[in-house]
């Protein structure tokens, strides 16, 4: 069934036992023990089908524990292997009415309470796995809980090596959010669990958001809007201070990176300054950008890069240079006048270089391309960021374009604002040891170094990290390739090719 969220009060914590176990059943899950008591263990074959150890108990506290629910997943009825229980808490021992929220599909349950002033809650169930090629259900389910009173911390029901019950780490995005100035959004961060080292990576929980650090003007149980004009998705804040996060209360599911329509690809060898130029000369005119020169050049090579963006509605100028002895540079600016652009970034590359291979990816919102120098291979990206804005079409442009480094113009209106990439959890965590042959891919996200707000993705740049990869290597998932051209801070840095 369709993932559903439920509100409301219960009477006290016997009603919500009744309550928990018909929104359940409705879904498609299945009581194998205790219907009617607060002592229940339900099952499910999962939204894909076919599973057969996908249980989850839920049972009320006794004795001065009774205003307690504790929650785990185990793999068969009788429980032979189970998690380590996580704690729901109600007030007035379980005996007065309480506000709960509870979703749920197949694959998953997530409940929080709400006792004073104060949220627990807890996830039961599958978390969408980071490993494609697992065989065992304990692990290719990869079981886990989520709770925000110990920073995310969880257990998996089957670790990676056959262990069972092994405790579980969580980690997203580490910025703390403010209010984007442009629209007061609120950015919702995935999480995902490891077992302490990042290449053994269990997943993702799904439709819950990593912890929301104390922000000014937002509050338990605000709703928080994600997504595009048309694609949005619904968001509760549960918890309080720094142990706050999010369920999804409807909506579309997130997807993660958006491809342009026009993404395109092309590599080969250059033989010469010139040939590259006329190749990319073709490339961008095919994807639907227009060469512009510049009306006031002081380089050899000095012009621009126009388009209207994947949007059809942007104003998109990227300043492409080459000093004539050993620099290419490329920025983003606001016109051809060059009134306000991002400081230059740097791709050192000679003449003498040549015949030299070049990598070069674009929509009609980016630009990335690197180009070989003595084994190695320079890089520079610019463009239009995936942003995390609900509705990025209602902005001008220079809010929105620029590069790894720098924005056109900040989300507080500063020009030629600094950014910083954040990047969670990608070193060393290729392959993932769930299945010893999984590279796992990684978003580049940026975020202002001024206030604390996520800015976007920049395109087709990604992160792929681990001791088997290397310089050139490529990396296939799910139909699409990822290449290995350059590092950062130690880490390989790849480029979607198609």
């Amino acid at each position: 069934m369709a993932y559903t969220y439920q509100t409301g009060t219960a009477n006290h914590l016997i009603h919500w036992f009744a309550l928990l176990e018909t929104f359940l059943t409705a879904l498609g899950w299945t009581v194998v023990d205790g219907t009617g008591t607060t002592t229940v263990t339900l099952s499910s074959p999962g939204e894909g089908g076919g599973r057969t150890k996908l249980f989850i108990k839920f049972r009320r506290g006794v004795g001065a524990l009774d205003d307690n629910v504790y929650c785990r997943v185990q793999d068969d009825l009788g429980g032979t292997h189970s998690t380590t229980e996580k704690i729901i808490e109600t007030p007035g021992a379980g005996a007065i009415p309480f506000e709960y929220w509870m979703a749920a599909d197949k694959d998953k349950a997530i409940v929080n309470f709400k006792a004073g002033a104060d949220y627990t809650g807890s996830y039961v169930g599958i978390v969408e796995p980071f490993a494609l090629a697992v065989d065992e259900e304990e692990q290719m389910v990869s079981i886990g809980l989520h709770t925000l009173g110990a920073a995310g911390t969880g257990h998996v029901l089957k670790a990676d090596d056959g262990a069972w019950n092994q405790s579980l780490l969580s980690s997203e995005v580490t910025v703390a959010p403010d209010k984007d100035p442009l629209d007061n959004s609120i950015s919702v961060v995935a999480v995902k669990v490891y077992e302490g080292t990042v290449n053994k990576c269990v997943g993702q929980p799904t439709d819950i958001s990593g912890r929301i650090q104390i922000c000014a003007g937002l509050n338990p149980e605000d709703i928080i809007t994600t997504g595009y004009v048309g694609a949005t998705s619904t968001w509760i804040v549960m918890g309080t201070l720094t142990h706050r996060w999010c369920m999804r209360t409807g909506g579309v599911v997130p997807v993660g990176q958006l491809e342009g329509a026009h993404l395109a690809h092309t590599n080969g060898l250059a033989t010469s300054m010139v040939d590259f130029e006329a190749k990319l000369l073709a490339f961008m005119t095919a994807v639907g950008w227009t060469k512009i020169a510049n009306p006031a050049p002081v380089e050899p090579i000095d012009y621009f890069w126009y388009c209207v963006g994947e949007s059809g509605i942007d104003d998109i100028y990227l300043h492409w240079t080459y000093n004539g002895t050993t620099l290419y540079e490329l920025t983003a600016a606001e016109d051809v006048a060059l009134t306000h652009e991002t400081a230059v970034q740097d791709l050192y590359i000679t003449p003498w270089d040549f015949p030299t291979y070049y990598f070069i990816t674009a929509d009609r919102d980016c630009l990335l391309v690197t180009l070989e120098r003595a084994g190695a291979f320079n890089w520079m990206w610019a463009g239009m960021y995936q942003l995390f804005l609900p509705d990025p079409d209602s902005y001008a442009t220079p809010y929105k374009v620029g590069t790894p480094a720098r924005i056109l113009r900040g989300h507080g209106g500063v020009w030629n604002e600094g950014l910083g990439p954040l990047a969670d959890g990608a070193a060393n965590s290729s392959p993932n040891l769930y299945d010893g042959v999984t590279n796992i891919v990684w978003q580049y996200p940026v975020a202002h170094t001024t206030m604390n707000v996520l800015v976007g993705i920049c395109k087709y740049l990604h992160y792929c990290d681990g001791p088997t990869l290397s310089l050139m290597d490529t990396v296939a998932i799910g139909g699409r390739s990822f290449r290995l051209f350059a590092q950062t801070a130690g880490t390989w840095l790849a480029m979607r090719e198609v």
